[in-house]
């Protein structure tokens, strides 16, 4: 089954996928699929009201051409498929971040995920330890990390095996992230990461498997089975610069002599960092932060990966929205890789609404308010309960509070007075609240004091719409005789969009869509 996500609007905007999807741990790869390349996302599925992630692995694709148009696949790999070869064996057992590689000389896709839920090795909830086939995990507890294949990178994914992948400690082979590296002589190396751990537990490992069955740890030197050649992934903390693991492993190869780990740091869990060395082992040198879902935004622990599409690189991250326990969001923005006197370099970006519309989204379409990538004060998206339509408002709004939105295009000739151009909201109004509209240039987002006042309305909390929300126009001006917008070059072009409440003390409003119109 495929659901078309966007119908016939197709522009990049974030979060990326279906507003009722929420798919964070992102790993984006792009592979060819019915003859053409497409950039495939495999990520957890948020769908437990009491706990990260869920049950199976939804498989969405864009093609990469049109990184607006996502469509989902269906389910391709179940947590029963794991329990049908005996293990995993516990209420609410479910999956957590997975990976997805391509192998060219099995010619197969291998899906690595693992089990969230610890469970025993006693013969009940797993095969029992001293069994000489049961494949270990951490002291009596049972492996976490499983593999499953399939000759198509939609799926679906059959004939799982736990991976004999040694962990630090009792999170076992968590967030596992692979790597396949071709080499010259049009073989194949293939390189796994797992772990997570506090700051002093050295949770992060790595090995070198086998290229055939794509889950056996190696020797890297006699190319033998040997489950005890693994290795700690990163360097110590004094050595990288104070940077520990705490989850989401991730790996890419840039070029031949450089090779990019991305991770969750201990230090900023917010954060995608990483580091960058000359081969899948390393040595790391710290490089800094990618991107960070806590500037600007309810942060939380974070995970994704990099992705070339053509000739541009990309993040791909989640977000954090609320509701239940957690409700998270797939997000990319596009992003500078460089290597220069042998550093990888990656400048920061921020975290916006355009995703890969680097122009800005059309500021006069109608939008789902979870556009909206940065709050001042209270406010939060609305995760939880599941609305059918997408339709999850933004909620808990105050007065003072500030929504942002990077960034809205608004058109090439500067738009005035009569092009009677508003502001339309579809808000649920809990009492009488004042609203200003403002606008900025991309590069003063962060000076409030370069922020232009557009418009402005006080809106009465009467409504006799059945849901309380209800389409409410503001009217834009004086666009013509303003110095302050004059000096931006007037409405128009690449801005960013503030919205700014005022009110009384309790919560003043609740927004689901936006849209800006005019004659």
């Amino acid at each position: 089954m495929r659901v078309s996500t966007t119908g016939n609007m197709k522009q990049s905007q974030n979060p990326i996928l279906a507003p009722t999807a929420f798919i964070p741990d992102g790993e984006p790869r792009v592979f060819m699929f019915e003859g053409k390349p497409r950039v495939f996302l495999y990520g957890s599925r948020d769908e437990r009201s009491d706990g990260y992630c869920g049950f199976g692995h939804d498989v969405w694709s864009a093609p990469v051409e049109d990184l607006g148009d996502w469509i989902c696949h269906g389910e391709a790999f179940h947590v029963r498929q794991v329990q049908a070869i005996g293990y995993g064996h516990a209420a609410d057992q479910h999956f957590g971040a997975p990976d997805c590689v391509y192998n060219p000389v099995t010619r197969r896709y291998c899906l690595y995920t693992f089990l969230g839920t610890p469970y025993s090795l006693d013969g009940v909830q797993g095969p029992r330890k001293e069994d000489p086939e049961t494949v270990p995990g951490f002291e009596d507890l049972g492996p976490k990390c499983v593999m499953a294949s399939s000759d198509s990178p939609a799926g679906p994914f059959t004939n799982p095996v736990m991976c004999d992948w040694p962990p630090a400690n009792a999170c076992g082979a968590f967030d596992p992230a692979v790597l396949v590296d071709e080499q010259e002589d049009g073989s194949v190396r293939v390189f796994a990461y797992w772990g997570m751990g506090p700051k002093e537990s050295g949770g992060d490992r790595c090995a070198e498997i086998d290229p055939f069955d794509m889950h056996t740890i190696i020797d890297p030197q006699t190319r033998l089975p040997d489950r005890s050649a693994y290795r700690k992934t990163l360097p110590e903390k004094d050595d990288l610069k104070g940077s520990t693991l705490f989850e989401a492993s991730s790996i890419r190869k840039i070029d031949k002599d450089h090779y990019v780990f991305i991770y969750s740091s201990n230090e900023r869990k917010s954060a995608l960092t990483y580091c960058h060395g000359p081969t899948p082992f390393g040595p790391w040198t710290y490089g800094g932060r990618i991107i960070d879902n806590g500037i600007g935004w309810k942060g939380g622990n974070n995970h994704g990966g990099l992705c070339r599409i053509g000739d541009q690189w990309y993040v791909f991250y989640h977000r954090h929205t609320t509701g239940g326990f957690v409700n998270r969001q797939a997000m990319m923005e596009p992003i500078e890789v460089r290597v220069v006197d042998g550093r990888v370099e990656i400048p920061p970006v921020e975290m916006t609404s355009q995703a890969a519309s680097i122009n800005g989204l059309d500021a006069f379409a109608r939008h789902n308010i979870g556009i909206c990538c940065w709050i001042h004060g209270a406010g939060t998206i609305l995760g939880w309960p599941r609305q059918a339509e997408g339709l999850h408002p933004l909620t808990g709004i105050k007065s003072e509070t500030c929504l942002g939105f990077k960034y809205m295009q608004f058109g090439t000739v500067p738009l005035s007075d009569q092009d009677k151009v508003s502001l339309r909201l579809n808000i649920q109004l809990l009492q009488d609240t004042k609203i200003t509209v403002q606008v900025a240039r991309p590069q003063d987002v962060e000076q409030e004091d370069k922020r232009v006042d557009i418009g402005q309305a006080r809106l009465s909390a009467q409504t006799s719409s059945a849901d309380g929300y209800h389409d409410l126009d503001i009217q834009l001006g004086p666009l013509d005789g303003s110095e302050s917008l004059q000096a931006l070059g007037g409405l128009r072009g690449k801005l960013a969009l503030f919205l700014v409440f005022h009110g009384g003390g309790d919560e003043l409003c609740r927004i689901r869509e936006l849209a800006f119109s005019k004659v």
